[in-house]
């Protein structure tokens, strides 16, 4: 039933580039919600100037500092929905800017899981690898049982998701920050990170070349049936999984958490009205907590997370704990993360020596790059 309180007629069309079924099916969810509070809300086609943006976190700094499509600020939302208390600080920190709030807040993602084939996983002892010494031998014995046990594909973004979780296991926390946040050149060329990408490219011999073209679902398809014993991929593989499926943390990154941040940005098209009507209905923590289960994410909203497992709300509870995710535009600018993960899925899929892996990177890492507009 239409809420009679808020009897506002609106189209509002968004740009996305959800595709799974546990995205659409979430994204379904908006629909039915922002219908009750009289908004319409339809994909943007790719000659249509949308109303919103789907943005990751730097996306939206991006954005503002391109000044190509102004965003429109929410401040108003965020002051009567105490978003200041609800939203935990890493959520925050790429929303405000001066006394401006953009983006809506959907879900919080863990980037740095892994998914094991159950099954296999008894034969070769299902217990989490603690570290990535430990994972190179139990891929090592999962090989008698699936040639290509690694489940990865060329894609930068796919070898982006591997990349991260190495270095946060190998160099920990505070290099990961300096090289991915801070884009030191120095922290680069550490031992510290080229033994890092040792341990990447030697993750490569268990990745068949004939799987290197094969997207994330087809990948996680693999692992489901036995054909491939793990898959490195963040937590929405919860919501297109099954139980035939284990899940740990990345090997070497227990009590870690790396994090993805949706929003839904409207852009300054956008009336006021319609704007600020949606960030309520998105934000509201009974809807935040639909939204999450259906696509696998943790609620945005923290008044969300009663009833959700401890051990996936502790982590993001504790900001020590959290790291920003390079590949999902968490970190930096996005043509400079991608020129990153250019260079290092680059080494990654045809082989080379780490230490020019590490100078290309830190020579990338200092190169200014273009903003990317949206």
């Amino acid at each position: 039933m239409r809420d009679v309180l808020m009897p506002i007629e609106s189209r509002w069309s968004l740009r996305h580039a959800w595709r799974s079924e546990p995205d659409l099916a979430a994204l379904a969810l908006c629909r039915e919600r922002l219908g009750s509070v009289g908004i319409d809300l339809v994909d943007a086609g790719p000659a249509e100037s949308a109303d919103a943006v789907k943005m990751h976190g730097m996306e939206i700094v991006d954005a503002l500092a391109t000044g190509d499509r102004p965003l429109h600020d929410l401040r108003e939302v965020a002051l009567a929905g105490r978003w200041e208390d609800i939203l935990p600080s890493f959520v925050r920190r790429y929303m405000v800017h001066g006394e401006c709030w953009h983006g809506i807040p959907m879900g919080i993602h863990r980037a740095n899981a892994v998914w094991a084939n159950a099954a296999l996983a008894i034969k070769v002892g299902s217990r989490a690898p603690a570290d990535l010494t430990g994972f190179l031998v139990w891929l090592e014995q999962a090989r008698r049982h699936a040639r290509a046990p690694l489940a990865i594909g060329a894609e930068p973004w796919q070898v982006g998701v591997l990349f991260e979780a190495v270095v946060l296991a190998v160099a920990g926390p505070a290099l990961y920050r300096r090289a991915f946040v801070q884009l030191q050149p120095s922290a680069w060329r550490e031992a510290a990170m080229i033994e890092a990408l040792d341990r990447l490219l030697a993750l490569r011999a268990f990745v068949g070349d004939k799987h290197l073209g094969l997207d994330w679902a087809d990948q996680l398809a693999r692992v489901q049936r036995g054909e491939a014993a793990v898959q490195i991929m963040g937590d929405w593989v919860r919501a297109a999984g099954d139980d035939s499926l284990l899940e740990w943390a990345a090997p070497g990154t227990a009590g870690r958490f790396v994090a993805i941040i949706d929003y839904f940005v409207p852009l300054a098209r956008t009336p006021g009205p319609v704007a600020e009507r949606a960030a309520m209905a998105l934000t509201a923590p009974e809807f935040q907590g639909r939204f999450a289960r259906r696509k696998g994410c943790l609620p945005a909203v923290r008044e969300a997370w009663i009833g959700i497992d401890p051990l996936r709300t502790g982590l993001p509870g504790c900001d020590a704990a959290v790291l920003p995710s390079l590949t999902f535009d968490q970190c930096c600018a996005v043509g400079t993360k991608q020129a990153l993960l250019d260079v290092v899925a680059h080494y990654f899929v045809h082989g080379g020596d780490s230490s020019a892996c590490a100078r290309a990177l830190a020579e990338t890492a200092a190169e200014p790059m273009p903003l990317r507009q949206k």
